[in-house]
C-alpha cells in the first residue's frame, strides 16, 4: 500500500511539472509571470481582456506609459492587433483619440486616472477602456494592463506581470532619455549629454528680417503693424471649422523671441512648476492665470506699469500700460506667419528638423520623423523670417483671448470676446506631444484658465506706446 501511494505521488508531481513547463503556463492577473518576454506579456494581457469582456464589447486602447515612446507605441499597436485578430471585441480606431484629447485638454503621455479613462471612453463611444504602463525594476520591468468599465469605472481586468529585458525590449528602449540598455536609470549619462549636445548644435540664431527698432526690449522682437488674413482656407488639410478667414489690422507690438524659459520664470516667481527641468527649457505646467501673474510681477520688477488687474475672477487689461502681457490671438498668428500664408511658416509641411513635435504623426501623410517626447531648449530650431523661435511646437502657448467664434468682419487690434465658450482660453502653436496638424499657424487650442499641462507654456508681448 505504501509503495502504491509513493508511485501515485510521483506520477502526480510529474504531471504538475509537465503542465507548468508547457507553453503558455504563465500566471496572469495576479502578479505572476516571472521571466516573461514583452511579447508574451502582451499576449497574456490580450487574453485576459478577451476572456473577461463580453462578445462585441467596444473597447479602446487609450494609453500605455513607459520610459520610451517607441516602446509605448509598440505595446499599444501589438495589443490592438491581438484584440482585433481575436475577432471577439470591437476595437475603436486610435486616430479618434487625438480629437478627444484636444477637446478634453488631457495629457495622455503618462498613466491616466480611472475617472479620466471613463470620461474618454464615453466620448469615444467605447464600453471598455484599456490602459497600462511599464515601470523599471532594475534589470526587470513591471508590466501592467487594465480594462476599465466605462459605465461603472470598475476595473474588469488587471494583468500584472514581470517582464525581462530581452533584445527586443532593449531595442525599443533606445530612444528613452535617462535609461540604459539594461533598463536602469542613467541620469546625467552620455546618452543624455548627447541629446543636449544635439540640441546645442541645432541652436541656430539668425538676424530677423526686420531689424529691431531702437529701444526694443531685450530678447524681444518689434513686429511692424500691418494687415493680414487670419484663419485658414477651406482647402487646407486638417482645417477646423473655427478657423474662418477674415482680415485683421494690427498696430506695432513687441513679442518674445523665445517661449518663457524656466530660469526666467523662476527669477520672477521664485518657483519652477515644470515637469521636465532645465534652465533653458520652456516653463510648462503653468495655467493662464499663472502666466498673467508672471507678466505683472515681471513688469513691477523692471519698473514698468503692470498691464492686468483683477476684480474677483475677472481680469482686466489696461491698454495704456507698458508692462508685459500675453499676445492676443491675432498678434500671435500674425507673428507666427511672418508674412506667410500656408499651414506653417515653413510652407506646406513641417519636419522634426524644423520643430519639436510628435513626428510619428506627420502632417497630411508626409514622411514620419522622430518623437523626442519632451521639451527642447529655447531656440533649438531655426526661427521664422521675423526672428521668432518655436512658434510651431515645443510647448503650446497661452494667449490673451477667450475662445469663441471669430467676428468675421474686418478687425483692428482685436482683443477677442469678453467671455468664452465653455469658459476656455486660447492657446496656440502646438507642442512636443502633438501631431504635425496641431502645429498649424491657424489652429486654435483651448483650455480652462486654471489648466496646467506638461506641454503648455507661454511667451510674452508688450505694446508699443
Amino acid at each position: 500500500m505504501m509503495k502504491k501511494k509513493c508511485i501515485e505521488l510521483i506520477l502526480l508531481l510529474l504531471i504538475c511539472l509537465v503542465i507548468c513547463l508547457a507553453p503558455g503556463c504563465k500566471t496572469a492577473g495576479s502578479g505572476g509571470g516571472a521571466g516573461l518576454t514583452l511579447d508574451e506579456a502582451i499576449q497574456i494581457a490580450a487574453g485576459d481582456i478577451n476572456t473577461s469582456l463580453g462578445e462585441s464589447t467596444i473597447v479602446a486602447v487609450i494609453n500605455f506609459s513607459s520610459p520610451s515612446e517607441n516602446l509605448s507605441d509598440y505595446v499599444v499597436e501589438e495589443l490592438m492587433g491581438s484584440l482585433t485578430n481575436a475577432k471577439k471585441l470591437v476595437v475603436v480606431d486610435r486616430s479618434n483619440l487625438a480629437l478627444v484629447r484636444e477637446e478634453m485638454n488631457l495629457q495622455l503621455s503618462g498613466e491616466v486616472s480611472d475617472e479620466s479613462a471613463q470620461a474618454i471612453g464615453r466620448m469615444l463611444g467605447a464600453q471598455g477602456i484599456i490602459t497600462g504602463s511599464l515601470v523599471s525594476l532594475g534589470r526587470e520591468f513591471r508590466f501592467r494592463v487594465y480594462a476599465i468599465n466605462v459605465e461603472s469605472a470598475a476595473r474588469e481586468t488587471a494583468t500584472l506581470l514581470t517582464v525581462i529585458n530581452d533584445q527586443r525590449l532593449s531595442y525599443l528602449l533606445q530612444d528613452a532619455a535617462g535609461f540604459s540598455a539594461a533598463g536602469t536609470s542613467t541620469a546625467g549619462s552620455s546618452a543624455q549629454q548627447g541629446m543636449e549636445q544635439q540640441s546645442s548644435s541645432q541652436h541656430v540664431r539668425v538676424s530677423p528680417a526686420r531689424p529691431p527698432a531702437r529701444g526694443t526690449p531685450i530678447e524681444m522682437v518689434r513686429i511692424e503693424g500691418g494687415t493680414f488674413t487670419m484663419g485658414s482656407p477651406e482647402t487646407e488639410p486638417s482645417r477646423a471649422g473655427d478657423e474662418v478667414q477674415h482680415q485683421v489690422t494690427l498696430s506695432a507690438f513687441y513679442i518674445g523671441k523665445y517661449e518663457v524659459t524656466q530660469e526666467e520664470y523662476e527669477a520672477v516667481t521664485g518657483t519652477n512648476p515644470s515637469h521636465a527641468k532645465g534652465a533653458r527649457l520652456p516653463v510648462e505646467m503653468v495655467s493662464w492665470d499663472d502666466a498673467i501673474e508672471y507678466c505683472n510681477k515681471r513688469s513691477e520688477m523692471e519698473g514698468l506699469t503692470p498691464v492686468y488687474s483683477r476684480q474677483g475672477d475677472a481680469v482686466f487689461w489696461n491698454t495704456r500700460a507698458n508692462g508685459y502681457r500675453l499676445p492676443t490671438e491675432a498678434e500671435w498668428e500674425y507673428a507666427c506667419r511672418a508674412g506667410t500664408t500656408g499651414p506653417f511658416f515653413t510652407g506646406d509641411n513641417i519636419t522634426t528638423h524644423e520643430a519639436n513635435y510628435n513626428g510619428r504623426r506627420p502632417y497630411n501623410n508626409n514622411a514620419q520623423g522622430i518623437s523626442r517626447n519632451t521639451t527642447m531648449p529655447a531656440g533649438s530650431f531655426s526661427p521664422n523670417a521675423w526672428g521668432l523661435y518655436d512658434m510651431h511646437g515645443n510647448v503650446t502657448e497661452w494667449v490673451w483671448d477667450w475662445y469663441t467664434d471669430y467676428n468675421t468682419a474686418p478687425q483692428t487690434d482685436p482683443q477677442g470676446s469678453t467671455a468664452g465658450r465653455w469658459n476656455r482660453k486660447i492657446a496656440r502653436g502646438g507642442s512636443w506631444f502633438e501631431s504635425g496638424a496641431a502645429l498649424r499657424s491657424a489652429i486654435r487650442h483651448r483650455g480652462e484658465p486654471f489648466l496646467r499641462l506638461d506641454d503648455l507654456g507661454f511667451r510674452v508681448a508688450r505694446s508699443e506706446l
